[in-house]
Order: C-alpha cells, then structure tokens, then sequence
C-alpha cells in the first residue's frame, strides 16, 4: 500500500466522522427526562433510543464493512455520513416517540457503512507502521473523547434544548463530506469486482441483530425468559450456518481465514472488552450523580470533563509512546488503569464531593480508555491488506458494539437486582443504589481479567516497536 500524500489531512476527516458517531452511542443518556417532558417519550422508548442505534449499528456492521471492500471505501464513507446527517436533522425535528426512533434507527444503519469505512480509509492511508500508530493515537482518543463529550452535550444542552444534541451533527457533516470529497482517494479495484455474498449477509447480519437483541433486552425480559434464550439459540443457528456458508462461498462475506489471525481474534477481543468496561460506567454514574448527589443534567455532563482532558492529553504521549515500547505493555497499562478506576466505583461513597469520587474516577477511565484505545486498532489490524481492510475494520467494530451491548447488559442485569434485594430489606432508595452500583463494577473485575490475560497472551508479539520508525525524524 502507497501512502496517500494528504494523509494527515485524511486522519481530521475520519476522526471527525468517527467523533459524531462516538457522540451519538451516549449523548441520550442523561436527556431521559427532557425527552419524556418534551415528547412524552415512554420508559420503554427511552430505552430504545438507545437500544435501536446499538442494534442496527452492532448488527450491520459485518455487511457495511465488507460493501466498502466490494463498493469503495470512499463511496460507503460518504454515503454513510450523508444518510447519518440527515437522520440527525430529522431526529432533532422529532415529535413522536415513532419520528425520533425512526431517525435513530437510520443513525444506526448510517453508522454501519460509515464506522469501518472510517477505519478502513486510516489502514489504507498509512502503511507505514509507526505513522499508523500515531494515527490510531489520535483515532482511539477521538473515540473516548466523543464518548464522554457526548455525556458532556447531552447535559449541557438538555438545559437548553435537546434537539441541539442531534443538530450539532449537521454542520460537523457537510464539512466532513466536503473534506471527503476533496481528500480521501478513490481505491481502485484490478479485476472484475467481486459478488457480495448474499446468503452469507443475512445469516451474519439476522445472526448479530439477534444477539445484540437479546443482550440489550435483558434487562426488559430476563437472562432467563423465553424471549432471550430464543434470541441467542437463534442467533447461534444462524452464525452456525453463516460459518458453513462462508467456508464454501467464493466471495465470502467475512473471510474465515481473518478468524485464524491472532492479530483480529486478539484485537476484536480487546475492543469487546475495553468497550464492555468503559460503557456501563457512563451509564451508571450519571445515575449516582443526579440521584443520589442531586447533579443536575448539566454538572453530570460537565462531571465527565477529566475523563475527556485525559484523553486529550495523553493521546499524543501515548501515540508517541507505542512506537517506543508496543502495544501490549499500552494495553496492558491501560488495563491497570481501568482497573483503579473499577476500584473507585467499587467503593463509591453515599456522600461525596467532586474531588473525593469524581475526579479520581473520571480522570483515571480517561487515562485508561486512551492507552486500551489505541493499543487495540493497531494490534487488530497489523496484518490487514487493503483487499481485506474494510473486513477487518468491521469486526473490530462490531465487537466494540458487542461489547458495548454484553457489559452494560451484564451491569444493569447485577444493579437492578442489588437494588431490588436492598430495598425489599428496608434500606434507603439512595443507599440501595449505591450498593447497586457497587455490585455491578464488581462484577465487571470478570471482564478486567480476561482483558488481562488478553493482553499477556493475545497480544504477545503484536504491535511491536519498529526500531526504524522510532529512529526516523519526527518520531
């Protein structure tokens, strides 16, 4: 692969795409109550505000990825980002509990072409080994800092107006899609292009929808009830046939030769589990901020500002860093790092300040979301050809989606019934969320250790230092 010339300049482009899309997985979770007042959103729908972009995102991945191989990067890019502008128009223009979900779903499907689209353009814009560390540098502490600012925005504007949160999007679009269009080069395909594999793009993506389904509905239906185990038995069938189906197909979907490198295993497996870690504390703290510490939605969104100054700041040291000493020592740091910040929230206080809880959590999951994120793309994609990139950038995609889905699943399933059972012994509503979320980081030290154990054994030998790039000017 030839480096494109304006790389750097490809690298704002992307990162700003993939920013609105970080913005949009959590900018409603701290909007419930605007929009229940403002469109008599149900409980239930609010759920699905949230739930119908995971969903279609999670799930459509594996096929978006695959038609930016077959189609063209650049034309899924632009094509993504178009449709994903236009729905946040249209979502701030919402009336109906229908209209709004609606315009998440297409969010969603947006986010599908436009997210390995991103990430594959990065791959094939920077050959270069210690470039490309550098890129993803900046590209994982985009990811985190559009999570956490999206909280931010979300606070920040249910103040004001909601429809803000989903407007904002619509002027950062036009620029990205002229800066695409100017910028981002054309890959050109030698031979006739390949068919997609129709068979095998239902039974993956039917397979994923249902899984995420089932994962995200638990805490509506149970880890027990008919419903989620006839989502995951079906899902399972479906992979099944998708695995039997694509080792017999000429053009796979997903090739299954990509399942047999350590590198996509490994680094699929480290976006599940960072992403598995990092989202059920976005969701559960705003919880203990505005109820139990009586935040309003403004100073929980501005809560989150040293998770977003860590990454800030220790993007560019770490970009720097992993050319120097790899990608597992970083992950592996991070790891440890999100892991303070799991025994901050372990042992979360009924009364507290700012600076005694919040601070030292926000800025530690900061710190660790920014070494995990960077350290993760550049393993999963260190063998990645350009024939295969888009492939490759859609599983480590949908396994952040998965994760995302699996661990917040697992969280809220733990919290819920820590705060059943405390209530029902008479202890405070307060005190009983406190505990709640007290189990529920417990529980994600399951998550820490396979992360762990990952990064010692997945990650060993990958995303090494190149000696020559360190040595080069300017690294």
């Amino acid at each position: 692969m030839e480096a494109n010339p304006k790389r750097w300049w490809v690298l704002i482009v992307v990162s700003l795409a993939q920013f609105i899309i970080a913005i949009d997985s959590s900018v409603v979770n701290v909007m419930g109550p605007r929009l229940k007042e403002s469109i008599g959103l149900s409980t239930t729908g609010l759920q699905w505000v949230m739930n119908i972009y995971v969903l279609l995102f999670g799930g459509l991945l594996l096929l978006g990825g695959r038609l930016s191989d077959v189609l063209g990067r650049k034309a899924m890019f632009i094509g993504g980002l178009a449709v994903f502008t236009i729905a946040s128009f249209t979502a701030g223009f919402a009336h109906s509990e229908g209209q709004l979900l609606a315009s998440r779903a297409a969010q969603g499907i947006a986010a599908a072409a436009l997210s390995p689209a991103s990430l594959s353009i990065l791959v094939t814009s920077f050959p270069d080994p210690g470039e490309r560390s550098k890129a993803f540098g900046i590209w994982g502490a985009v990811i985190g800092i559009g999570a956490s600012v999206g909280t931010i925005i979300g606070g920040a504007i249910a103040n004001a107006d909601w429809r803000w949160a989903f407007w904002i999007n619509v002027p950062i679009g036009l620029v990205v899609g002229l800066g695409a269009v100017a910028l981002v080069t054309r890959s050109v395909r030698s031979g006739p292009r390949p068919p997609v594999d129709l068979i095998g793009a239902f039974t993956a993506t039917a397979g994923v929808l249902l899984l995420v389904y089932g994962i995200v509905t638990t805490d509506q239906h149970g880890w027990g009830s008919a419903t989620t185990i006839g989502c995951f038995a079906a899902a399972v069938a479906l992979l099944i046939a998708f695995v039997v189906v694509e080792s017999k197909s000429k053009a796979p979907l997903v090739p299954l030769r990509l399942f047999r490198s350590r590198a996509v295993v490994s680094g699929a497996l480290g976006e599940f589990l960072t992403a598995g870690l990092m989202m059920p504390l976005f969701f559960l703290i705003p919880l203990y901020l505005q109820n139990v510490l009586g935040y309003s939605t403004l100073q929980t969104g501005l809560a989150w500002i040293p998770t977003s100054l860590g990454l800030m700041i220790c993007a560019p040291i770490a970009s720097q860093l992993i050319t120097k000493i790899g990608a597992r020592p970083m992950y592996l740091l991070g790891t440890l790092v999100l892991g303070g910040t799991l025994a901050v929230a372990i042992a979360i206080p009924q009364h507290s300040s700012f600076w005694g809880f919040m601070l030292p959590l926000s800025a530690l999951f900061g710190v660790g979301l920014v070494l995990c994120l960077i350290a993760t793309p550049v393993v999963g994609t260190s063998q990645a050809t350009e024939e295969d990139a888009g492939t490759t950038s859609a599983l480590l995609n949908a396994s952040t989606q998965l994760g995302a889905a699996f661990g917040l699943a697992i969280a809220v399933t733990v919290f819920n019934n820590r705060v059943t059972h405390q209530l029902a012994s008479g202890h405070s509503a307060n005190a009983s969320l406190v505990s709640g979320i007290s189990i529920a980081a417990t529980a994600l030290l399951v998550m820490l250790g396979l992360s762990i154990v990952n990064g010692l054994v997945g990650f060993r030998g990958l995303g090494k230092p190149d000696p020559e790039a360190a040595k080069a000017p300017g690294h």
